[in-house]
């Protein structure tokens, strides 16, 4: 009994080993424009040196942001050299990839967001083959995966991140990890003129708004949380708002300096935080409208700046909307 036990381990482990996919390489711009329709292409090949495989189906998947809609808004294509050419469509919800999830669930389980922050606005789209193969033994194949996709219409920069597959190994880990499935994350996208500010998925948040949406007439809470990545500002005593405004007619009103009109108050841990009226604040004279301003938090000498992504030099954007 233990003999028939181990020789049907070792004949699964052989097929498992020998049913192998390659993702070889991703080729995408470094940027788009926002609602512009772009072109990824996915360099894969499958090598089956045992066992063969039946009614098969390639799967890929690729990260993106909700906004995006990318389920509805993409085109999978691909190309092969023995097995004919073909398209993907979304994989059905009630198809179960692990642990009772479906595949987009299992994968944001198994490889998360690829370090990229704010995960809750990013989501993996999963497609598979329309078309299902029978591999046999010794198969070889190059593929490349051909993705139009339409970016979202906010300016934006996020890690990619990218998944290939099969629909009979599904996420199976029982005979070793990434040996039928492959993932690979890359470095920040960024989607460039689009609506509001950057929405920033690869950066830590230092800087939060409450609300998001607001008139210059209106109060704003603005937050500073160094926890999530050591800042200039570690150990240096008071943190204070150093912002210069903008008007719809031009104008620029700064208001930089160390008072109680520009404190942050700690209220949990080491974040702090300062509520203001942004007309009050940056002194706007009657009649003139603040489209925008942007921001540094300083210390008591301001010469010590934080800015957006951890920066000395780049100031974090605030668009005043609702007008």
């Amino acid at each position: 009994m233990k003999k028939k036990l181990l020789y049907g381990t070792l004949a699964l482990l052989l097929m498992a080993i020998a049913s192998c996919v390659f993702l070889d390489s991703v080729d995408q711009p470094a940027s788009v424009k926002a609602g512009e329709t772009f072109t990824i292409t996915m360099n894969c090949h499958v090598s089956v040196a045992d066992g063969g495989r039946s009614n098969e189906r390639l799967i890929i998947a690729f990260l993106a942001p909700k906004s995006w809609a990318a389920a509805m808004n993409s085109t999978v294509t691909y190309t092969t050299d023995n097995d004919g050419n073909g398209s993907m469509v979304p994989i059905p919800a009630s198809v179960i990839a692990a642990n009772n999830k479906n595949w987009p669930a299992a994968l944001k389980d198994r490889f998360g967001m690829g370090g990229n922050y704010m995960v809750d606005d990013l989501e993996w789209v999963a497609f598979w083959s329309t078309t299902a193969y029978n591999m046999p033994n010794g198969a070889n194949d190059n593929i490349v995966v051909t993705i139009n996709t339409k970016a979202g219409p906010e300016n934006t920069q996020f890690k990619t991140g990218y998944f290939l597959g099969c629909s009979t190994e599904g996420l199976s880990d029982v005979f070793g990890a990434n040996n039928v499935y492959k993932n690979l994350f890359k470095d920040c996208f960024n989607v460039t003129d689009g609506q509001g500010d950057l929405v920033d998925f690869c950066n830590p948040q230092i800087a939060a708004f409450t609300p998001g949406n607001t008139t210059d007439n209106d109060w704003l809470t603005i937050s500073f949380d160094p926890s999530v990545v050591q800042t200039a500002l570690e150990g240096m005593g008071n943190v204070y708002l150093c912002g210069t405004a903008y008007t719809g007619d031009g104008d620029t009103l700064t208001t930089c300096e160390s008072t109680a009109n520009t404190l942050l108050m700690p209220y949990t841990g080491k974040k702090s935080a300062i509520t203001i009226w942004p007309r009050a604040f940056f002194k706007a004279p009657e009649g003139k409208k603040l489209k925008k301003f942007d921001f540094f938090f300083t210390d008591a000498s301001g010469t010590v700046k934080v800015g957006f992504a951890n920066s000395s030099t780049t100031p974090f954007p605030f668009t005043f909307k609702c007008q």
